[in-house]
């Protein structure tokens, strides 16, 4: 189920500029089968990945009753007679990669990201439950247990209920895509049985009723020809007619809901047009100018009124969209004052017009930016398969379509739908108690009965498949050098697009360098730097970031995305805001305000209250991890410390660079030491990373959090393992049996699938330089939260005590050997990847280093590391929402 979520921050896009010469696009495949499925392959060779997504044409809009297309997207993971459900997440954990799906309004999507040797076996499955669902009435009686609790979770996060509970329906009232697409527990009970599962099957899943995306590094014909040999034999079928869609005129509304996050949030929601819709392009366009740094609504932020301001599209349809204002404020200050400011916002833009400027801008960015499709295979196959299942059109014709629109035409359509008289206004304000409780140091009683695995032979043909798990081909060839001034610059040529994009850290610690009663210095710092440099103001540096079509990030993680052509550019602006920041006195009065307010609201913030809980239980009182800023020491500090902070903390000889893209070493190494060569480091070279630390005591808390149904529940330890040590890998393996491998884990085999105590459950070991932490973690109902304990313990101790199956041993080696390639997908993943590596003293060949190790463990191997490293009676629960019953 798709989840909502909100931008962190608000759009950069570019000014007029002169667009170099395409870069040679992305081979498009299109074709048809006879039976009516269309089927688009989109060659990227980016990574040996391949993502495929089938996306049925039917979403809640054609539902009868609330939840019920998403309730057999749950069943579509249930098995089919020739693939049970056992062999169904057996092999779909032995592809490793992501496989999920999505129930949308008027689509359900169901994809598979692996790597594309697998690309057959994804294939055999899809094309299996396309055709043979497994609907049983025992079946949708345990299924129905796992989505009343995400149900449950869903509405325990006041965000999401207040939009899909409210302003959705508000804005679309009296059409079908007001249906609730998440569903109610009341319908699942009494509404929604496996004969209604099945009739909605055999309605709407037919393969003319159905597109197919396929990206990655495949051949289009031959993989449309695997396609018409998987699905031809497919019959297609006779479509009913879909729910007319009638719009009625919104009538404005206010709808209130008390928070548990750190900030008030402010709504202001219209009915903006639909993904068909002639003003769709020209709506499009006047967000993005909305969204533009040097306009009025980012003027909100910089003036100190808002902590972000932005407009997005909650959710888009063929016919309308519901698009909102979104304003996120300090606690201290008051939503009714924020509203007013965003309607003044869009006032004065409804009376003067949008800058004619910024409309050319964001219709040349868009240009610019099309240029980034192919840095992500995953990215690129949701792309095309959202345009083209959901309206018909490709992204390069909604790209034309954009290019074609007119001042005239935005400044007519942002006038016509962003109408106050027609708006929802929405507040979220926080009321938290502020309270962390102790509770019981674990469960009353231990339980060490587990559930058989009901382990299946798999299909000869997926046994041929997986029969060898082998370590993956290395695809990366970084070039790591070391500028004059000690910047450890890293760099991976990809000509897939005619793009650059540079990820770069700086290894600060607040709590180690900073005084304590100034904590809250370091982000005061990173928030003045958009407020211009020595050289250019605020607005002239966004307008020269414009010109190049440049985004840009500054601060202790910095960023930079461009197009090759612009790269020395590109990077001159990017250390001219990195390395000569103005830190404006006025600027700093405003930022500091901003972060008093902000962390006067996270004192008393569950999230926060947890966080403060685990550390206080886990690390000595001395630990780094105990000093956190408050409002207090925020309120101390000044402009000398900002800038004492920058010039001791920010340094050449603590900085890695990761480059990707259109360049080559050579260049990339003149460029960087061109613009950054003249910075200089100060004083001695501080260690920052944090030290070791003994074996934590048991204990338990319990943090209240209003508006919480279920409960968030983590199960947590400190491990002296460094991220260097060679057992890294063995608990790595060990991670993935229990948790870290999602269906098919231990973890979800007892917690979920046997007794359905929770909808999810996991594990994860968070490594290092020199510790670690495992954590388990689930969300579920108050009266559950000791036997999942129980159950989640004795799993953990069956590890332990040497039950490591063969079969889970295979299926965790699978797993971790496919996860290397598909990490490494996107720019974005390959920068994450290396410049992690970077920051750890780790080479940068240790994904490698690590498959390697983790391919040669044995069940003893795994076992004498989990005895070595975990004790499964040393856990911290720390329980935020309703405590335990």
């Amino acid at each position: 189920m798709k989840k909502w979520l909100l931008a962190a921050a608000a759009a950069v896009f570019a000014c007029s500029l002169r667009l170099p010469a395409q870069a040679q696009p992305l081979a498009v495949t299109r074709g048809t089968l006879p039976n009516g499925l269309q089927v688009v392959v989109v060659h990227d060779p980016l990574a040996p990945v391949v993502t495929a997504v089938l996306n049925y044409r039917a979403g809640s809009d054609v539902q009868r009753y609330p939840g019920e297309a998403h309730a057999l997207e749950h069943m579509m993971f249930r098995g089919t007679p020739s693939i049970s459900q056992t062999q169904l997440f057996e092999i779909g954990q032995l592809m490793g990669g992501d496989y999920d799906a999505d129930t949308q309004g008027e689509l359900t999507q169901y994809y598979f990201s692996v790597p594309a040797q697998y690309l057959d076996v994804a294939l055999h499955m899809e094309a299996d439950r396309a055709t043979h669902l497994d609907l049983s009435p025992s079946g949708w009686h345990a299924e129905r247990g796992a989505i009343e609790q995400e149900v449950t979770q869903d509405d325990s996060v006041a965000l999401d209920k207040l939009l899909l509970r409210t302003v959705l329906p508000a804005i679309f009232k009296g059409t079908p895509y007001a249906n609730d697409t998440l569903g109610t527990l009341e319908s699942f009970n009494t509404k929604i049985s496996a004969p209604v599962l099945r009739s909605f099957y055999q309605t709407w899943y037919h393969p003319n009723n159905a597109v197919y995306v396929i990206a990655g590094n495949v051949d289009g014909p031959s993989t449309i020809a695997k396609v018409r040999r998987y699905f031809g034999a497919i019959p297609a079928a006779k479509l009913p007619a879909r729910p007319r869609v009638v719009l009625s005129p919104v009538h404005p509304a206010t709808y209130h809901v008390d928070s548990d996050q750190p900030y008030s949030l402010v709504a202001i929601a219209f009915r903006t047009p639909g993904l068909n819709d002639k003003d769709y392009a020209a709506a499009q366009i006047a967000e993005a100018v909305l969204n533009n740094q040097r306009g009025d609504l980012f003027g909100l932020v910089v003036s100190g009124k808002a902590l972000f301001a932005g407009v997005q599209d909650i959710e888009s349809h063929p016919r309308a969209t519901a698009t909102a204002l979104f304003s996120a404020i300090p606690v201290t200050m008051s939503a009714q004052a924020s509203a007013a400011d965003l309607r003044s916002v869009i006032a004065a833009y409804r009376k003067n017009g949008l800058p004619a400027d910024l409309v050319q801008t964001e219709k040349q960015r868009a240009l610019a930016q099309a240029q980034f499709r192919g840095n992500s295979i995953t990215g690129l196959a949701l792309e095309w398969s959202q345009d083209l299942a959901q309206s018909g059109q490709t992204p390069d014709e909604q790209l034309a379509a954009i290019q074609a629109v007119t001042l005239d035409d935005v400044n007519r359509a942002f006038r016509r739908y962003f109408d106050p008289n027609a708006a929802i206004v929405a507040y979220a304000v926080p009321k938290n108690a502020g309270a962390v409780n102790s509770g019981a140091s674990g469960p009353a009683q231990e339980n060490n009965t587990l559930t058989p695995s009901k382990a299946q032979p798999l299909p000869a043909w997926a046994q041929a498949a997986f029969a060898a798990p082998r370590v993956p081909a290395q695809t990366l060839h970084p070039a790591a050098m070391t500028l004059s001034n000690g910047v450890q610059l890293i760099v991976q040529p990809e000509t897939v697009t005619r793009t650059v994009v540079v990820q770069g850290r700086i290894a600060t610690n607040e709590a180690v360098q900073a005084p304590p009663e100034k904590l809250g210095v370091a982000d005061i710092a990173a928030g003045l730097f958009p407020f211009g440099t020595e050289q250019y103001s605020r607005v002239q540096l966004r307008e020269e970031l414009d010109k190049i079509a440049a985004d840009v990030q500054a601060g202790s993680d910095f960023s930079l995305r461009v197009l090759s052509s612009n790269f020395d550019r590109g990077v001159a602006l990017l250390a001219d805001e990195e390395l000569h920041p103005a830190f404006p006195e006025q600027a700093f009065g405003i930022v500091k305000q901003q972060e008093v307010g902000q962390l006067t609201g996270q004192m008393t913030a569950p999230d926060h209250l947890t966080s403060v809980a685990l550390n206080k239980a886990l690390y000595p009182a001395t630990d780094p991890l105990q000093k956190f800023a408050t409002p207090q020491t925020a309120s101390a500090v000044g402009l000398p410390d900002v800038k004492a902070y920058y010039s001791t903390a920010y340094r050449p000889d603590m900085t890695s660079i990761v480059v990707i893209g259109d360049v080559t070493p050579e260049q990339a190494r003149a460029t960087f030491e061109k613009y950054f060569g003249a910075w200089k480091s100060q004083g001695p070279k501080p260690d920052v990373a944090l030290p070791s630390v003994p074996r934590n005591a048991p204990g338990a808390a319990d943090v209240p959090d209003v508006g919480r149904v279920q409960s968030q529940v983590q199960l947590a330890q400190v491990l002296g393992l460094k991220r260097s040590d060679p057992d890294w890998a063995q608990i790595a393996v060990a991670d993935n049996i229990l948790g870290g491998g999602g269906f098919g884990s231990l973890l979800m085999d007892d917690l979920r699938v046997a007794h359905g105590y929770v909808y999810g459950a996991y594990s994860a070991l968070d490594s290092r330089r020199n510790r670690s932490t495992f954590t388990i973690g689930y969300a579920c109902d108050p009266d559950k939260i000791v036997p999942a304990q129980r159950l989640a313990i004795a799993d953990l101790r069956s590890l332990q005590n040497g039950s490591v199956s063969p079969a889970r041993l295979v299926r965790a080696k699978s797993m971790l050997m496919s996860d290397v390639p598909l990490r490494l997908q996107s720019f974005d993943g390959v920068g994450h990847e290396l410049i992690g590596f970077a920051a750890l003293g780790l080479p940068l060949d240790q994904a490698w280093i690590d498959a390697s190790r983790e391919l040669e463990a044995t069940p003893l191997s795994v076992q004498t590391a989990l005895k070595k490293w975990i004790d499964p009676a040393a856990f911290v629960r720390v329980v935020q929402g309703p405590a335990p019953k």
